[in-house]
């Protein structure tokens, strides 16, 4: 009788959510575009404070001009029926839902082309919530503060152990919920390149790495560059509301209260190889705050879109009016020239063309091969989708011969940016 009673529970807590959406519009297509077109006049003039990073207003207007001749387009014809057709360019904005899986796609291959074919440890590190309002006054100099912190602590660990590992890092802002919440993931390879760099090894079975020793490095390193920041505040960029953060007695109230708590560290088990790791990091790094498959109704004036909870492991519906979802989301959107992704290690920019080959070497493949698979991906949104389609979209349909690029246009609103 119990099973079935749980078992009755648990069908009615997922026909909730669908019972919510019955007076609502099921979008398709483009759904944030449409909610943003349907609101984002009025959102400016109503929360111009909120839209002073100019990073906002950059992305939304690529993200609506996307696909349109407003952003330009290809202009090709068929050399034996004179058949016209044009291309229009995408915004590549990561705020795009369109172009973010297209990025996050190609970000992926490069991703798993390139770096070393071994296993991985996949690390999350996250501040406690009592410091996310600093995080929203400064999000560059706090976010810059998160990588290094991250750094310093990945840094006291390897270099104890005497290796250097390859490190991918990525900031995210949210959580599923889209809730303000900073944190890092990082994927690290378990083992690395010897102090002679002549040898790669796993100093640790696994690529073991301890909680505790990074919880406590990651705090006193946090601590540290956190206080740093605080010294250096330029009080004129803090809102007034906000000095209260930088008063002397909040600020050493908060670090005792910090002091008494868990700080959140997790290292996850090790992976044969980074892809799966990877298509997590991805989902957040180049595409909006939200899927789109996730906005599962609008109608005009509400959203309603759903998560899965991280605690209960249910999936949960929030409605919310498209003023709230909108305001939610542009939070999210770094800062203009704000790398969110940051590599170290043997992935570091600036080694990274000499130790790579190297650490190919001596793992059993060939760098070389690699280069050259990335060479391929030159022509990346025909192949994909010749792929999707079967056929190639700069072919004539009626004669199958190739189309001839007649013009280029970038800007539709001044003819200088053209050439034939």
């Amino acid at each position: 009788m119990g099973c079935l009673f749980c078992l009755i529970f648990s069908c009615f807590r997922e026909i909730i959510p669908l019972l919510v959406l019955l007076p609502m519009q099921i979008v398709r297509g483009k759904k944030l575009q449409l909610i943003f077109s349907d609101h984002w006049g009025h959102i400016r003039e109503k929360y111009g404070h909120l839209l002073k990073r100019p990073a906002i207003m950059i992305n939304v207007s690529k993200m609506l001009a996307c696909g349109t001749e407003a952003m330009g387009f290809h202009h090709y014809r068929c050399p034996s029926c004179l058949a016209e057709k044009k291309v229009f360019h995408t915004c590549k904005s990561r705020f795009c839902s369109s172009c973010g899986i297209a990025q996050t796609k190609r970000w992926k291959e490069q991703f798993n082309a390139l770096f070393a074919p071994t296993a991985y440890k996949h690390v999350i590190f996250h501040p406690p919530s009592e410091f996310r309002d600093y995080f929203k006054i400064g999000k560059s100099r706090y976010f810059q503060m998160l990588f290094e912190t991250v750094n310093q602590t990945m840094r006291d660990w390897y270099t104890g152990k005497g290796y250097l590992p390859g490190i991918m890092a990525v900031i995210h802002t949210f959580g599923r919920d889209e809730k303000f919440t900073p944190h890092i993931h990082c994927l690290v390879t378990c083992g690395g390149l010897d102090r002679s760099r002549s040898r790669w090894i796993t100093p640790v079975l696994n690529g073991f790495i301890p909680h505790d020793f990074l919880r406590m490095h990651f705090r006193t390193h946090f601590l540290t560059n956190m206080q740093t920041l605080w010294k250096n505040q330029v009080m004129e960029a803090v809102p007034h509301s906000c000095h209260f953060l930088f008063r002397p007695i909040f600020q050493s109230n908060l670090v005792k209260t910090v002091l008494g708590k868990v700080w959140f560290v997790w290292v996850g088990r090790s992976l044969e190889n980074a892809f799966n790791a990877v298509t997590y990091v991805a989902r957040y790094t180049k595409r909006p705050p939200i899927a789109e498959g996730n906005i599962v109704g609008y109608d005009g004036e509400r959203v309603i879109f759903t998560f899965v909870d991280h605690k209960s492991q249910q999936r949960e519906c929030l409605n919310l009016s498209a003023e709230q979802f909108i305001t939610l989301l542009i939070r999210h959107i770094p800062d203009t020239n704000f790398r969110v992704v940051r590599y170290s290690g043997i992935f570091a920019n600036r080694v990274r063309g000499r130790l790579l080959p190297q650490a190919f070497a001596l793992l059993g493949q060939s760098f070389t091969k690699v280069q050259a698979k990335l060479t391929k991906k030159e022509t990346w949104w025909r192949r994909q989708l010749e792929l999707f389609t079967g056929t190639d979209p700069l072919t004539c349909w009626l004669c199958l011969v190739p189309l001839e690029l007649m013009t280029v246009v970038y800007s539709t609103g001044r003819s200088s940016d053209t050439y034939g």
